[in-house]
């Protein structure tokens, strides 16, 4: 009978019908360890309930104290974010090892990140590469996407575009996000990317609110490369509060600085007050009056004020 009610509320979870899968998860959860997995996936997408990350973990321990190999890797997750858990890079990478010996690709694809990275471990841009392409035999989209990275930018392979294009575009057929992306950052858009700048936007700000931040800022980046104002101003407030990326003072105001061309008021008052409050930038009143002024003639009332309050007039 549980097998069945399972295999019905995989069927449920598979179909996206949450709230029905939820429920059979939770009454199975505490006698089957795959059910303790998948109510741990609910817990922490924050499927037909509320994100609780300290039951996710729970469930997810459960899972793996039962032998459930993809809650091995999920316990990675955890300690790797400090969801549910403190913060302990060093475990979440020993689970992942864990998780690896028994054919987790997502685990091999974050043993790959760390060694590329040198996280934990030192960098070791070989062994990545190694596992990309191990993983790239068995049809992972994503490894073939970072070998045509690696060559188009020469890192850990010898610069190939012809080879770059290559893995880019097999990555692409393969049905790689990141490979969509990549060729739109660069200003090469796919023939299946049908995507309009401001639902790339969109998506980015989704990502963002889930704390998937390496994906939130890779679309601010492409969004704001297209001219998009909100993103460009959201990818420097990014900087500003290191959120998602590095905190950076100068990255945030460089980030307006790079559209200036875009003369846009709005545009303009941001970079004069970064000028006047010396942030990323040292302190230059000529340079804030000289943006100031450029957004007043665009009846932009705050630079008015702005100008008003440093010159008097």
């Amino acid at each position: 009978m549980a097998i069945s009610n399972l295999a019905r509320a995989k069927k449920y979870y598979n179909a996206k019908n949450y709230k029905e899968a939820f429920l059979v998860f939770k009454k199975l959860a505490k006698s089957h360890t795959e059910a303790a997995y998948y109510l741990g996936l609910m817990y922490f997408n924050g499927y037909a309930t509320n994100k609780d990350y300290n039951q996710a973990f729970k469930q997810f321990k459960k899972a793996w104290e039962g032998l459930y190999p993809d809650a091995i890797y999920m316990l990675g997750v955890c300690y790797e974010e400090g969801k549910g858990t403190q913060k302990d890079i060093h475990q979440a990478f020993e689970l992942y090892q864990a998780a690896a010996k028994n054919e987790s690709k997502l685990a091999l694809l974050k043993i790959a990140k760390f060694c590329e990275l040198g996280i934990v471990v030192e960098q070791l841009l070989k062994s990545a590469i190694e596992i990309y392409v191990k993983l790239a035999k068995l049809n992972n989209a994503y490894a073939m996407y970072k070998i045509g990275s690696f060559y188009l930018e020469g890192k850990g392979l010898k610069k190939s575009m012809d080879n770059a294009y290559t893995w880019l575009n097999k990555a692409l057929s393969n049905g790689s996000v990141e490979a969509m992306n990549y060729f739109r950052f660069l200003g090469s858009k796919s023939k299946t990317d049908i995507r309009t700048t401001e639902e790339i936007y969109k998506s980015a700000l989704s990502y963002l609110r889930k704390e998937e931040f390496e994906q939130g800022i890779t679309l601010l980046e492409i969004a704001a490369k297209e001219n998009h104002l909100p993103a460009i101003f959201d990818l420097s407030d990014a900087y500003l509060n290191g959120l998602g990326v590095e905190k950076s003072l100068s990255k945030s105001f460089k980030t307006l600085l790079k559209y200036k061309d875009l003369k846009h008021p709005e545009l303009y008052y941001r970079i004069g007050q970064k000028y006047e409050h010396g942030e990323g930038i040292n302190s230059s009143f000529i340079k804030a009056v000289l943006f100031y002024d450029l957004a007043a003639k665009q009846a932009y009332e705050l630079a008015k004020v702005a100008l008003e309050e440093i010159r008097g007039y």
